[in-house]
């Protein structure tokens, strides 16, 4: 990306969406990497396979515990600092991960998540002062496909190291390109973290105090519509959540189709997912209305949840990358609308707090979806009863964002 010199023509704008693609690719990537690598982890820590739906638990969890307590350090660091933080949380996380034992797999998850967490906020923060008016879904999108950019990469890049000189060489090879972003984004640091507040004081009480936790309920009260686009981004993230999280697991694992085989299906989910986000929000931008966009989106990813849960080892390995596709497309480009919808609606000076009380709740179903398929896998023996039993939450979302007046 080089200095600031040589950027000194790029628009504002274009520089704000540098940083938060960057940063949101890695992030991303530090989330994706342990569910691509599931069986082989799970494996050396002597678990069941499922057991990868309690890691992607602890993701959400870490991610969640941020957007409650660590919000304050926005406007205190700045939205680059903060997210430059994330990152080098992300590594370290990633060296804790190589153990192979499993409670510390349990903390590296954690703190995986934590990594994740400053990318919402901040990056609503930088891109809802630079974004050009009439260009903002598709904006906020493009950042927003750097979630899919980064799981493709973990697709690609983990298994191949993995198969290469083992599965910590995949985790490894995850943290440098963490670690990369870090330095790459620095140059920009100093021009859109300006209007940090230097001022302002952020003490460990602060972090932690109890009344942090009411804070992602404040979001509800900001304005009429809140409330139903919030459930609306819980149930979407609940179809996500499980599917992301045990894709690999369940082609690898229980259809046989091989790790590097799933991996390389996981990416192409990812990959199409990169360019539907960017198409997603274009349309929402030429429509005029992210919301019926989002109901749309909501039947779609319904509809290639069921696809994705009657997959059967008999398949042959075009069909399930085609499915795979498809389901980038259905199940993962919402994200970029919605949190363009939410900085939309939510008060100028409160778009940093109203992403990061509606993320809270999408993370809280990113932990309770994983969770819950490990259940009924574990008792049922059957990855297709997850499957649907999560795929019907979409249509709660279409339901409530078709009830919502105006756009």
């Amino acid at each position: 990306m080089g200095d600031l010199t040589a950027t000194a023509g790029v628009p504002g704008w274009a520089k704000a969406l540098a940083a938060t693609l960057t940063m949101q690719t890695t992030a991303s990537l530090a989330t994706r990497v342990l569910p691509v690598l599931g069986p082989a982890i799970t494996f050396a820590a002597g678990v069941p396979p499922e057991s990868v739906g309690h890691l992607a638990a602890a993701v959400a969890l870490g991610t969640m515990w941020f957007l409650v307590s660590g919000v304050p350090l926005l406007n205190r660091l700045g939205p680059v600092r903060l997210l430059q933080l994330g990152g080098a949380i992300g590594v370290v996380a990633l060296v804790l991960a190589t153990s192979g034992s499993w409670p510390l797999l349990l903390v590296a998850a954690f703190l995986i998540g934590v990594a994740y967490g400053p990318s919402p906020p901040a990056g609503s923060d930088i891109l809802n002062r630079h974004a050009p008016k009439g260009h903002r879904s598709l904006v906020f999108s493009v950042k927003q496909s750097g979630v899919p950019l980064g799981g493709a990469i973990a697709g690609l890049l983990a298994p191949a190291a993995a198969g290469l000189w083992g599965w910590q060489a995949g985790l490894l090879s995850a943290a440098l390109v963490i670690a990369a972003s870090v330095v790459t984004v620095q140059p920009l640091r100093a021009e859109l973290d300006a209007g940090r507040r230097r001022e302002e004081s952020v003490t460990f009480a602060t972090i932690f105090s109890p009344r942090r936790y009411v804070e992602p309920f404040r979001a509800f009260g900001m304005v009429p519509g809140m409330v139903a686009l919030t459930v609306a981004g819980f149930s979407f993230a609940m179809v996500q959540g499980a599917v992301f999280s045990f894709y690999v697991t369940y082609l690898a694992a229980d259809l046989g189709f091989g790790l590097v085989a799933a991996g390389a299906a996981f990416a192409v989910m990812q990959g199409v997912g990169v360019g539907s986000r960017v198409l997603i929000g274009w349309i929402a931008d030429r429509i005029g209305s992210a919301r019926k966009t989002l109901m749309v989106l909501a039947l779609a990813s319904a509809t290639m949840a069921a696809v994705v849960a009657f997959h059967g080892a008999d398949w042959p390995l075009p069909a399930i990358m085609v499915a795979a596709g498809i389901s980038g497309v259905a199940i993962a480009s919402w994200n970029g609308v919605y949190l363009s919808e939410v900085a939309r609606i939510a008060p100028p000076d409160k778009v940093g707090e109203a992403t990061a009380g509606t993320g809270f709740f999408s993370f809280l179903a990113y932990a309770i979806s994983p969770s819950l398929c490990s259940l009924i896998i574990g008792s049922t023996g059957s990855y297709r009863t997850a499957f649907l039993v999560v795929g019907s939450a979409p249509l709660v979302a279409a339901f409530l964002l078709a009830r919502i007046r105006g756009d």
